[in-house]
């Protein structure tokens, strides 16, 4: 309360100060220091902090567009250029600035690559600033500098990017640069393979930053990270790190964890995740999502097991679920349907003529006449095609079959195809997520 008592002054003092006539305006980098303090409550999840942060950065903004080249004898106001400038800063009020000041030698490099890091001119940016080391700068400003320095080069060399990110922890400990730093080094150990690091990162994030409100970001990568490592991180270890978190968290986590799991088919893993997801409702004296039960399901159909997962999805309300889960529910329906479905009759024999048929008895034995006589069956993989061409055009058609007229395909074909069906479908569902999401990313821009 006393911070923000505080910050609430210092902000109604910068705002109309100006306008007052009273005295000279407040030096840049007190404004900075600020600003940095509001982000740091922000990552400790005060949310209540993220409108200042807001106002801040505006009052920050149109001070530096005002300030003289005299004022920056003063290095802590080129120091605090540089913390505005890779905080959320405004990219043309830095050009303005660097115009003004024409900084040299390491200056102008670190300025230039800011500039062009901020522009999301990533290679001029990785120029600019593949000479200056972060741990040589003043700490507030090499802390920032190693986050984005690891940023830029975190797909193309992720094993140095997470050593950039390791200095920007260390510069910057309690800060939202470290919060950062932790959430962006997930993907870097993925890339890197390495389960047991990324585990150690994400137990620290949960343990110290998990009330950011950049928390959803971090979901993403860890639940990512699980379905990419797969059987090499232990339901154990996920169960202890989850259980850190709160009831309404937890739940979040195994849920998501149970569709990427469905997606990519690893059916114990959603099976774990959906059986979690239950029991952590069920603590919570909280209603059961019908989604643990839709991805319990998807991901366990097989022909033994066909009936339960029906009566399982009788359970599920499809108008609670998302558009996108309504596509994997009608998939589910139309699976475990496929596999109940009943056997095809046998096709009509063509009479054989009487005297061929004689005349075949004479050479054959009589115990392989019978089997000679019978008729073939349709080929597996064909009948496998035609099932899964089914679904396919029923999840085209928004959940209702094509039918052909067709019935399904003779019974001692049933093993084969329902294999068959399952692993194509499943291959399907992730080709549809992924349009899915193409689609929603679309939306939100």
């Amino acid at each position: 309360m006393m911070l923000r008592a505080v910050l609430a002054a210092l902000l109604l003092g910068t705002a109309i100060a100006p306008a007052a006539g009273q005295g000279a305006a407040m030096e840049p980098f007190k404004m900075v220091r600020s600003l940095q303090l509001v982000q740091d409550r922000l990552a400790r999840g005060d949310h209540a902090a993220l409108p200042m942060q807001r106002k801040l950065l505006e009052l920050t903004d149109e001070r530096f567009r005002t300030v003289t080249k005299e004022e920056f004898t003063d290095r802590r106001n080129f120091t605090a250029l540089m913390v505005y400038a890779m905080s959320g800063g405004n990219p043309d009020t830095l050009d303005i600035v660097l115009s003004r000041l024409v900084p040299e030698g390491s200056d102008r490099s670190l300025g230039q690559g800011v500039l062009a890091y901020m522009r999301g001119q990533l290679p001029k940016a990785a120029e600019e600033l593949a000479a200056l080391d972060p741990m040589s700068l003043e700490p507030e400003v090499g802390a920032y500098l190693a986050l984005v320095k690891g940023s830029i080069i975190a797909l193309r060399q992720p094993g140095t990017a997470v050593g950039f990110m390791d200095q920007a922890r260390l510069l910057a400990p309690g800060t939202l640069v470290e919060e950062a730093a932790l959430r962006r080094s997930l993907p870097a150990s993925i890339a890197l393979d390495q389960p047991d690091r990324f585990m150690t990162t994400v137990e620290r994030y949960v343990r110290r930053f998990l009330a950011s409100p950049y928390a959803s970001e971090f979901a993403d990568a860890f639940v990512e990270g699980l379905v990419t490592f797969g059987d090499r991180i232990d339901a154990e270890r996920i169960d202890g790190i989850v259980s850190l978190m709160r009831p309404a968290q937890q739940e979040a986590i195994y849920l998501r964890l149970a569709r990427r799991s469905t997606i990519k088919g690893q059916v114990q893993r959603s099976a774990f995740a959906s059986q979690k997801a239950r029991e952590v409702a069920r603590m919570a004296h909280s209603p059961e999502d019908p989604r643990a039960t839709l991805y319990a399901a998807l991901a366990s159909i097989t022909a033994e097991n066909a009936r339960e997962v029906v009566a399982s999805l009788e359970k599920v309300d499809p108008s609670k679920l998302s558009p996108r889960d309504r596509r994997l529910f009608l998939a589910a329906r139309a699976i475990a349907d496929e596999m109940l479905s009943p056997p095809a009759p046998l096709p009509a024999v063509a009479e054989i003529d009487a005297s061929s048929a004689k005349a075949d008895e004479d050479e054959i034995p009589a115990e392989k006449t019978a089997e000679m006589s019978a008729p073939e069956t349709e080929n597996p993989q064909k009948a496998t095609k035609s099932a899964e061409k089914q679904i396919a055009d029923m999840i085209e058609n928004g959940g209702t079959p094509a039918s052909d007229g067709r019935p399904a395909g003779p019974p001692d074909e049933g093993t084969s195809r329902n294999a068959g069906l399952v692993s194509s479908v499943r291959s399907k569902l992730d080709a549809i997520d992924k349009m899915l999401e193409a689609a929603d990313e679309r939306e939100l821009k």
